[in-house]
């Protein structure tokens, strides 16, 4: 059975096309491992954990920053 934190080709090849890159079909289980290794502290951390220190960065379509 198939680990359910591991990334399945398909969604490596979501990620590439929302990433508008191209990599040739022969290298993708490369970039899968590759990209499954660097994503693995990322899915081994609890967020839940870490205190919160500052507020949440708020972003603005209109580019007025402070100004709601």
């Amino acid at each position: 059975m198939a680990d359910p934190k591991e990334l399945t080709m398909e969604q490596l090849r979501e990620r590439i096309r929302a990433a508008g890159v191209t990599i040739p079909e022969h290298r993708l289980a490369m970039v899968r491992k590759l990209l499954g290794a660097a994503l693995a502290p990322l899915q081994a951390l609890d967020s839940r954990a870490i205190k919160t220190v500052e507020p949440a960065v708020r972003f603005s379509p209109e580019g007025q920053a402070g100004h709601e």
